[in-house]
């Protein structure tokens, strides 16, 4: 038996992401920590290119991961949305990459689009080729 989905609002998206954020910043705090012994143990300034570049690679590792492994984020989980192709399947890692360099080149405006689009699809949905859907409670 199919499971039925609804499309998932702007709302709990933006519910599911806060909560993401949260894992992000450790992640961060963790992948800070991992460096030390490469710098010495001095701290490490955040204007350094290289390191901007470290966490951006960390936090894609993350989304990009879990979207196309398990269709969910943590984050995700906890409000039951699931990140999907437009076929219904898996991502694929270019869509997962897609979809998150879109969301971050508009600066997450394209979030946006969920309130004028019929699917409540976000800007980088609709580039990527993927939806996000709400699932049913499980009995």
């Amino acid at each position: 038996m199919a499971t039925i989905t609804s499309p998932a609002s702007l709302w709990i998206r933006l519910a599911a992401l806060v909560y993401d954020s949260l894992v992000v910043a450790g992640i961060w705090i963790l992948g800070t920590f991992a460096v030390l012994p490469l710098t010495g143990g001095v701290g490490v300034t955040a204007g350094m290119p290289w390191y901007r570049i470290y966490l951006f690679a960390l936090a894609a590792l993350f989304f990009v991961g879990f979207w196309c492994r398990a269709g969910q984020t943590l984050g995700m989980q906890a409000w039951r949305l699931r990140v999907r192709s437009r076929s219904g399947g898996r991502l694929m890692i270019t869509q997962g990459v897609v979809r998150l360099v879109v969301a971050w080149v508009t600066l997450g405006l394209g979030f946006l689009w969920c309130l004028i689009d019929p699917e409540r699809r976000a800007l980088h949905d609709l580039v990527a080729g993927t939806e996000v859907v709400r699932e049913p409670r499980s009995q």
